[in-house]
């Protein structure tokens, strides 16, 4: 709860608004344990195109980009709501009338960075780990070989899954931040 705190405190003008505090340390919590969901659990089937049979959740862009959607959507609510639909539609022709595009592909673009960052990274992470995983069916020695980088390679997910999920409740603190002001 404190930690989300200070997120707010470092991003927000107010920061003692208990919604966006309450969707801080459920995304934080969300994210972190469907980062983590994936790690132990690496099976592999050993066929001729192989099967992982669990997955993080956020290894899934499907996820990442409603999460992301979710996010964005959650900003431009709060901004009607609390300035009204005409500066919110306004706030698309500032600072000059010809930037409306512009604008219009910044709110795409950071849908798209969003969503897509949380996925690749933790999509990359199971991918390796599915790799190593598979080394068991080549055989004893080359198992064996593998145990050691698969079991650094986790402890690295686990630091990459705790960092996504802070930097995702970190630019959810800042758009929401932007959409205040």
């Amino acid at each position: 709860m404190e930690f989300v705190k200070n997120i707010m405190n470092d991003s927000l003008v107010v920061s003692s608004n208990l919604f966006i505090l309450s969707t801080g340390v459920s995304l934080l919590m969300y994210l972190f344990i469907s980062n983590l969901l994936g790690i132990p659990f690496s099976i592999e089937t050993a066929e001729l195109h192989p099967v992982s049979w669990w997955r993080s959740p956020t290894a899934d862009a499907h996820v990442t980009m409603t999460l992301a959607i979710m996010i964005i959507v959650y900003t431009h609510f709060i901004d009607i709501r609390l300035h009204g639909f005409k500066h919110f539609f306004l706030s698309f022709f500032k600072p000059f009338k010809f930037l409306f595009p512009i604008n219009a592909v910044e709110q795409l673009a950071t849908t798209l960075t969003l969503g897509l960052r949380l996925f690749g990274n933790i999509y990359a992470g199971e991918v390796l780990l599915a790799l190593l995983a598979s080394s068991v069916s080549q055989g004893f020695v080359v198992a064996a070989l593998a145990t050691v980088p698969m079991l650094l390679w986790q402890a690295f997910c686990i630091f990459i899954g705790a960092i996504q999920a802070y930097i995702f409740v970190t630019l959810t603190m800042v758009y929401i931040a932007h959409r205040l002001t």
